[in-house]
């Protein structure tokens, strides 16, 4: 019986001694993996994971991005810029050209046509053909209508037709040698063909007997030259065309000149 206070003392005591530990505050978010909630959502709804926040830095702190440029597009950057410079001094300098001088086109036409010795021999009994022997001088007048502007004209290469369709008939070509027209001049340039015993069908000697007695023969030249822009004695840029002139009958070419049709860069054209 007297034991038992003292027992009570001591635990009195012991529970003084202890220290007290204090509590820890659980972070915002924390979840016990031991002891789990046993509460749950309601239906019908989905947890969302929360996501961490991103840590925020000052801008000090981010590395700038150094652009570096290869040479290759450095290179295609001058280029660009090079041709640009040049196609634009090149406007600026034909705007110039053409605002000074007023170039116009060269006037071509063809004047005459005049066939000597037109005669067709008959070939072997009944075989369809016949061989063609003739002459003839063509004449093509140029004029340069410009005031300061004058022409070259390099060796051209001339060919005179004569017929239509079917019927036409080369009346042979020649080699026309060159020539410089000055400022306002006028030119006539004589071009003389020849053809001996060309081969001709019956049908077309026989039509073109008939057509050339009567006038109405269709007449057609065709040349190939390069001509070149001159300013006083320098010669500024050469271009090759080609001059159709003709398409039309003896009867209407007696009575006036007929017109040329200038080809540049063979699909450009105009009347000249």
């Amino acid at each position: 019986m007297d034991q038992k206070p003292a027992n009570i003392a001591t635990d009195e005591e012991m529970a003084a001694e202890k220290p007290l530990k204090p509590s820890l505050q659980k972070p915002p978010g924390f979840r016990d993996q031991q002891n789990p909630p046993t509460s749950e959502p309601p239906s019908g709804t989905a947890t969302l994971p929360r996501r961490r926040p991103r840590p925020i830095h000052p801008a000090s702190l981010y590395p700038e991005k150094k652009r570096r440029w290869s040479r290759c597009r450095v290179f295609c950057c001058c280029f660009c810029i090079v041709v640009a410079v040049i196609l634009l001094l090149l406007l600026i300098a034909g705007a110039i050209f053409f605002f000074w001088y007023s170039p116009k086109l060269p006037v071509v036409r063809l004047a005459s046509f005049r066939a000597s010795n037109f005669n067709f021999s008959s070939g072997k009994t009944d075989d369809g053909w016949s061989f063609l022997t003739a002459d003839a001088a063509t004449m093509l007048d140029f004029r340069n209508p410009n005031g300061k502007i004058g022409f070259y004209y390099g060796d051209s290469d001339v060919a005179v037709i004569l017929g239509e369709k079917d019927f036409e008939t080369n009346l042979g070509s020649t080699k026309v040698k060159g020539f410089f027209e000055k400022p306002g001049n006028r030119t006539a340039v004589i071009i003389r063909t020849r053809v001996r015993t060309q081969q001709v069908d019956d049908p077309t000697a026989k039509r073109l007997r008939a057509e050339l007695k009567s006038k109405k023969l269709l007449v057609k030249v065709s040349v190939k030259t390069n001509v070149g822009l001159a300013v006083g004695s320098r010669r500024i840029v050469t271009v090759a065309i080609s001059l159709k002139c003709g398409g039309v009958r003896l009867q209407t070419l007696d009575s006036q000149m007929a017109k040329c049709t200038i080809t540049i860069l063979k699909w450009i054209k105009l009347r000249s």
